[in-house]
């Protein structure tokens, strides 16, 4: 997987910024504060989610209000090409990735296509920065040093072993074999304690039931104590009863023997029934005199009133209902009038407006007329905005042809001549062909070198073998000659005398391939040198390549810019004739309406209006005269008609007072008849109120009678009289019955009052005082069998309430299930220990090894050849010099261990390459290298293939690096 570009839409400092990099590897040079830290937080936080409160990293969101995130363009192992776009959305945003055939796709497919590496991880394998490297640096024992590098190059990060030290940390804080302050250790301490008091507080157990049969048996004498003197107590409480009772039932026997008599009558009411009879008699005998003097006033005010004739009112009120149109035609003349004057008045103004002194009736002023200057007009100013905007245009042109000649004149002075462009281009074509023979001719020295070497190890072997050979046949021809075979001797011997001038006849070929490419690269560099001397070659063949086009560009816009001038010339012609005939039209239509030359031409239509309106207000004017003269004749016959009818009921009639004198006629001739109408109604009405008060009078009076005659009485003095009497009966009467209740209340009957009344108050005390002495006897023997009742349940009480064994139980058993729970956390936390341990030992045993071998050749590659080999053994990673001695890291100077590390981490992005096939970033780990280190490190990095993709971040540029392969980060002004 490979960045192709990546596409912010607000992050940072960065808004609506796309940023394209090159697949192999692309250096982002940028000075400090220009955004290189923000490009690398966005990219992580694209892939693996924003930032979160939970995590320690700032969420660099915009702060002008931009959209919030941005778009990353992948292109995956398969070639394909996906964007993954995050925006603000949910806490780590809202993910959406855009397959070529359209289809959208969601987080769960981002982290699969990741296979499921998180941020963390993905910064401590595949992320380097000066920082990772300084931490070499810091004090590490050789413990230290050695976990940091097998974090670094097996593991990746430093979660597992960070894991196992915390987890065995943890498991020391919970349990030591010998020790004393680990929670478990004290725990089972406590628990040894709590046994030993649990087995103190069981013999208190034994004393607690003897005090409970002591209690029980002194319960049983109180509880036969208080029954008797509840007894006692009972009939104390009657006696004093008794004694309370005394009095009242002494005079309810006094109330039975008075009531022993005939019970005393009286009518119901009879007072208030006599009194109120008395009180109204006297009121119906006033009301009656009141309304007899009333019915004579009535009688005597009717004699006064008189009343017209029903058709005279009739012809009166006629007049009257005429008012409202009489004076209705009235406010119409008058409106009339006013409206005459105004017309006249607005006719004069408008003619003013136009310049007219009388109105022209012949001028035509219709729609048509005024849709025709409407027309004229609007074709004369549009015509008149086009004249000017040709004008401006040409101007325009002008200028912009001026600047294109004096732009050509400049392109043109900073251009060079043909021949020098074209020896230029010849001096790029050897200076390149020479530098590539120069690497060719190093690079063939070396390979040839070789093979000499080669050929001159075969030429010795082969002198050797022809030593040999020659050696056996001499040896075999001499002993030939001894045994007188001399054809074989012969023979041998010349073999000998064969291989021993093959000895020196061998020789190894030399081939001049030094001499060859010597004089190549000579002759190149005179021709180089020639060119530079000859020709001022001092300029950049893209810069002059772009002159000729922008030149070329020029020419062509000069050309252009020509036609169009020519043309906007002959359309300025054409405009202003058709101006000149606009202007012509104006001025007929203003002889024709009668208008001043000098009225402007914006004018015009509404001064065809303002002749419409004159001709309408004229022929307005004679129709007002005509309906005010209308009006005039009406009221005049009106006026006339009226006065003469109310000649005999009204005097001194006028036009003006007519209305309201018949009103006031009117109001007075319906106020008399309406009074006699109502003095009339009055007086039936009287009639018929004496007669009603007469008959109540005399039902008033029989009632007076009744009552005398229920009791007997012959005057109010008796009357009073008997009524005290029956009083003071009622009241005796309900005190006995009072008294009855009161005592049947009491649960005291007839028979027990009647005996309680034989009774003397002296009797009833001297029983009292008997049962009182009684009571106070068995009250202190029962306080005194309570007081021992009391002492023995309070020490029960008091050791039942000693909660000690109960809560020493209770404490026992809460500190036995926190033992247990610790118990369980120590064995989860030993069950964690083994599996870091066993994810741990299969890294080593499976990865490790591969990481190891990979390391060596990058880091014999970054030591140029001085360490050798890279081992891991018992343990330990160790390092082997060119000379054969091994090295512990601790050893190592500081920049040799920051290639160690560096070694071990590439090593490692090699061996997770086919499961994690993810971009390499690297922020300045390389800042303090000095500069053959460095151009090292970059060599490395070009050679890796391509496969991988390496984003290095610097403020450093490195020039090595062309300008495809280089992205400048500007730095944005605050």
């Amino acid at each position: 997987m490979k960045i192709k570009s990546v596409e912010i839409y607000g992050y940072g400092q960065f808004v609506q910024r796309k940023v394209e990099f090159n697949q192999h590897i692309t250096q982002i040079f940028g000075e400090n504060e220009a955004g290189k830290s923000t490009l690398q937080a966005f990219i992580h936080s694209i892939l693996f989610g924003f930032p979160t409160k939970k995590e320690n990293e700032p969420r660099l969101e915009p702060r002008m209000g931009n959209q919030y995130g941005g778009r990353v363009t992948l292109i995956l192992d398969d070639h394909t090409e996906v964007d993954v776009e995050r925006v603000k959305g949910s806490a780590q945003g809202d993910v959406k990735v855009y397959l070529p055939n359209g289809a959208i796709k969601d987080e769960n497919w981002l982290k699969e296509h990741l296979n499921f590496i998180n941020k963390r991880t993905y910064q401590d394998i595949f992320s380097f920065n000066v920082l990772g490297l300084q931490d070499i640096h810091k004090h590490m024992s050789e413990t230290q040093l050695q976990n940091f590098l097998m974090q670094a190059g097996a593991l990746g990060s430093t979660e597992f072993i960070g894991m196992r030290d915390l987890i065995n940390k943890k498991k020391q804080n919970l349990y030591k074999k010998s020790g004393q302050q680990p929670e478990i250790n004290r725990k089972v301490a406590e628990l040894k304690d709590l046994e030993l008091q649990i087995r103190e507080a069981s013999t208190q157990v034994e004393s607690y039931q003897r005090l409970v049969e002591t209690r029980d048996k002194s319960a049983g004498r109180l509880e036969a104590v208080k029954e008797n003197l509840d007894h006692l107590t009972t009939f104390f409480e009657e006696k004093q009863k008794e004694m309370a009772l005394h009095e009242q039932v002494q005079e309810w026997k006094a109330l039975e023997s008075d009531l022993n008599v005939e019970p005393i009558t009286f009518p119901e009411q009879g007072i208030d029934r006599y009194e109120a009879a008395k009180l109204q008699t006297q009121q119906l005998a006033r009301d009656i005199g009141l309304r007899e003097e009333k019915y004579k006033q009535l009688q005597a005010e009717n004699e006064k009133l008189t009343v017209p004739s029903a058709e005279v009112i009739d012809k009166v009120e006629a007049i009257a209902k005429q008012e409202d149109d009489v004076k209705q035609q009235a406010r119409e003349l008058h409106q009339v009038e006013r409206d005459i004057e105004h017309v006249s008045r607005e006719i004069e103004g408008l003619k003013s407006n136009i310049g007219w002194e009388t109105v022209y009736e012949d001028v035509d002023a219709s729609e048509v007329q005024k849709s025709y200057v409407s027309d004229v007009l609007k074709s004369k100013r549009e015509n008149a905005h086009g004249l000017q905007q040709y004008r401006n245009m040409l101007d325009e042109h002008v200028i912009e042809h001026q600047a294109h000649e004096t732009e050509l004149e400049q392109l043109n002075a900073r251009l060079v001549s043909d021949e020098t462009f074209e020896q230029k281009k010849v001096y790029e074509k050897r200076s390149l062909e020479l530098n590539e023979k120069r690497n060719l001719f190093v690079k063939m020295k070396e390979a040839f070198e070789i093979e000499q070497q080669q050929k001159q190890k075969r030429q010795n072997m082969l002198r050797i073998l022809f030593v040999v050979m020659a050696l056996i046949s001499a040896g075999v021809a001499a002993y030939a000659f001894v045994s007188s075979a001399v054809l074989y001797g012969s023979i041998f011997a010349v073999l000998a005398c064969l291989f021993i001038i093959a000895v020196f006849v061998v020789k190894t070929k030399e081939v001049g391939h030094n001499e060859r490419f010597a004089e190549e690269i000579t002759q190149l560099e005179s021709e180089v040198k020639a060119l530079e001397d000859a020709y001022d070659l001092n300029f950049e063949l893209s810069d002059q390549y772009q002159l000729r086009d922008q030149i070329e560009q020029r020419q062509q816009n000069l050309a252009i810019s020509a036609k169009k001038q020519q043309r906007l010339q002959q359309q300025l012609e054409a405009a202003e004739a058709q101006h000149e005939e606009d202007n012509n039209k104006v001025n007929a239509i203003r002889q024709d309406l009668h208008l001043s030359a000098k009225m402007s031409d914006e004018l015009l239509v509404d001064a065809v209006q303002t002749i419409q309106s004159i001709k309408e207000q004229h022929a307005r004017l004679s129709q007002l005269e005509a309906n005010r003269s209308a009006l005039n004749d009406k009221l005049t016959a009106f006026y006339d008609e009226a006065i003469q009818q109310l000649a005999s009921q009204i005097s001194n009639v006028d036009c003006v007072s007519l209305f309201h004198d018949v009103r006031e006629w009117l109001k007075q001739t319906q106020s008399d008849a309406m009074r006699y109408q109502h003095n009339d109604e009055q007086l039936q009405l009287l009639d018929n109120e004496v007669k009603h008060l007469n008959t109540r009078l005399s039902d008033n009076r029989n009632v007076i009678q009744q009552l005398f005659d229920f009791i007997g009485a012959l005057d109010e003095e008796s009357y009073y009289k008997h009524h005290d009497r029956y009083q003071t009966y009622e009241q005796s009467l309900a005190r006995f019955n009072d008294l009855t209740h009161f005592l049947k209340n009491q649960d005291y009957g007839y028979e027990k009052s009647s005996k309680l009344s034989e009774k003397t108050t002296a009797q009833l005390e001297a029983e009292h005082q008997k049962l009182e002495a009684q009571i106070d006897d068995y009250n202190e023997r029962y306080l005194t069998l309570q007081s021992e009742v009391s002492d023995l349940t309070a020490q029960i009480n008091h050791m039942e309430t000693d909660n000690t064994l109960r809560h020493l139980k209770h404490q026992y058993q809460i500190v036995r299930s926190q033992l247990n729970e610790l118990a369980e956390d120590w064995a989860a936390l030993s069950y964690l220990e083994a599996l870091v341990d066993a994810h741990i030992k299969q890294i080593k045993d499976k990865r490790l090894p591969q990481v190891v071998q990979e390391a060596t050749t990058i880091y014999e590659t970054l030591t140029n050849g001085e360490y050798v080999q890279v081992t891991y053994e018992n343990e330990q990673v160790m390092v082997r010099h060119k000379d054969g001695q091994m090295y512990h890291p601790v050893e190592l100077s500081q920049s040799t261990k920051e290639l160690l590390y560096f070694a071990l981490r590439i090593s490692l992005i090699k061996v997770l390459k086919p499961y994690y096939s993810l971009p390499i970033i690297i922020d300045d780990a390389f800042v303090h290298f000095d500069a053959l280190r460095k151009k090292r490190m970059m060599a490395f990095l070009k050679s890796m293939p391509d496969n991988y993709q390496i984003l290095y971040f610097t403020c450093n540029q490195d020039s090595t690096l062309p300008a495809k392969q280089s992205v400048t980060l500007q730095k944005l002004e605050k």
